[in-house]
């Protein structure tokens, strides 16, 4: 990869990072206005309708979208035509689950608990999803963050100030905020459906189709067990603690998710730099770039995990003070998650994703178990440890997956990687003796703001430089 294309991968990571955080963002301001404007019921059957539109949309499409970055690598001379193969394939197997609810349609009313009017939405949703999904993956791998960044925030701006409006003018709000949010999207979806396969111009390639179920199927457990291992903590503290306790357990994971949303962002524009230098087998400046990576990202959360009190009181004030005392682990529980996904987009590119749905499984059983027995005890505030605990087990296996099976030794540092996690552990839970002292955790932010830009800096230095 030569020095502007090094370039133009840092510019790409800063966009994703800032266009993802005003994505949230606004997600962040525009809740308490739906809390205000619809009812306790229709708030309620809303998040049970996206709950499902996330589970639905993985089991229908099988995530074909995670092929598209080593595909790029694989079928270079042809790339168009097997995005455009593998985005008909995804429709054509949405459409026979479609059918299977149509036929049945009594028992998946019962099933999904949501009058028919909405699985239909659902459905529609689902149908031409996977082509904008691969599109934007498209722009990923290619560098496009122009494009992918336009196309997020257009999307998203719309769908939210629809939703407002037809919340505000219709009787039945709950239709207003569904409608609202998927007919946007659904535009969006058939247009980029109409663009990749006019592009590709290729419907059925029995290769292509291979090598994406091949490739995605395996993956569908382990996002399966994500999602498990991100949400089994709220419904196990409902049912053992109350709605109450995990009401306040929630906001400060809803805190978290800044975390979630910052590696995320990176991990869009660390991917097809990866993949390039993984392609040209330059392990060496692999393992130099991850280092200050995985550097910046920590120090980053740290900053977080300090900043926790004033978090709480904008998300939700002196209620819910009492939830600071979690945000740390739910926080460091990211930074797991972020580490692990170093070893995940090995196994990715080696086409070993098997691995990570038993990693995932593994974490989510352990998890669950380890939820039965501490909750009871301690109530809420036992989970967050324990989902930390979950994401700390799945980094070793990850670890263990890449150096023993896949035998891939040299790529990362995995002492200074173990080592880095430790510090930023025992720094994230220290962290919460200097919530009292607020001037002298002050000092630590800027202390930490200083050392991150230096730090940053230097990955930029090294973003151009090592080719």
């Amino acid at each position: 990869m030569s020095n502007s294309s090094d370039a133009k991968a840092l510019r790409s990571g800063v966009w994703y990072t800032l266009s993802n955080f005003l994505l949230q963002g606004i997600a962040f301001i525009t809740t308490p206005i739906f809390t205000r404007l619809m009812t306790k019921s229709d708030f309620g059957s809303f998040s049970n309708y996206t709950a499902w539109l996330s589970i639905v949309a993985i089991v229908c499409t099988l995530e074909f979208k995670s092929s598209v970055s080593r595909a790029y690598y694989d079928f270079t001379e042809d790339f168009d035509g097997y995005l455009s193969s593998i985005t008909f394939l995804g429709t054509l197997i949405t459409a026979g689950f479609y059918a299977l609810v149509l036929i049945f349609r009594g028992f998946f009313e019962s099933l999904l608990g949501m009058d028919f009017l909405y699985i239909n939405i659902m459905f529609l949703n689902v149908l031409f999803a996977p082509a904008l999904e691969i599109l934007q993956a498209k722009h990923r791998i290619q560098l496009k963050y122009k494009a992918f960044v336009a196309v997020s925030i257009a999307t998203t701006l719309s769908s939210t100030l629809l939703s407002v409006l037809l919340v505000t003018r219709l009787e039945n709000r709950l239709a207003g905020r569904i409608v609202g949010q998927a007919l946007p999207l659904i535009i969006a979806y058939v247009i980029a459906f109409i663009l990749v396969i006019s592009r590709g111009r290729t419907l059925y390639n029995k290769d292509y189709w291979k090598y994406a179920l091949v490739f995605s199927a395996p993956i569908v457990p382990h996002l399966l067990s994500n999602t498990l291992l991100g949400s089994s903590d709220k419904v196990m503290i409902t049912a053992m603690a109350g709605s109450e306790a995990n009401a306040i357990y929630s906001l400060a994971y809803s805190c978290g998710m800044i975390i979630s949303v910052l590696f995320t962002s990176m991990n869009q524009a660390w991917v097809p730099w990866l993949f390039e230098k993984l392609h040209e087998e330059d392990h060496g400046t692999i393992n130099k770039v991850s280092k200050l990576y995985l550097a910046v990202f920590i120090i980053m959360l740290e900053g977080a995990v300090l900043l926790a009190p004033e978090l709480m009181l904008i998300m939700g004030g002196r209620s819910y003070e009492e939830a600071t005392a979690v945000v740390a682990p739910i926080m460091l529980g990211y930074g797991f998650k972020f580490a692990y996904t170093f070893y995940v987009n090995i196994e990715q590119y080696e086409k070993k994703t098997y691995f990570i749905s038993v990693g995932t499984i593994v974490a989510a059983v352990i998890n669950i178990v380890l939820n039965l027995i501490f909750i009871p005890r301690y109530g809420y505030a036992a989970a967050a440890y324990t989902t930390l605990a979950g994401y700390i087990i799945l980094m070793l296996l990850h670890l263990i997956f890449c150096r023993k099976i896949l035998k891939i030794a040299g790529m990362y540092d995995n002492v200074f990687i173990l080592i880095a996690l430790g510090l930023m552990t025992a720094a994230g839970l220290a962290s919460q003796l200097l919530y009292k002292n607020t001037p002298v955790r002050y000092i630590v932010i800027a202390i930490l703001a200083v050392l991150g830009f230096t730090m940053l800096c230097k990955l930029a230095q090294k973003y151009r430089k090592l080719t």
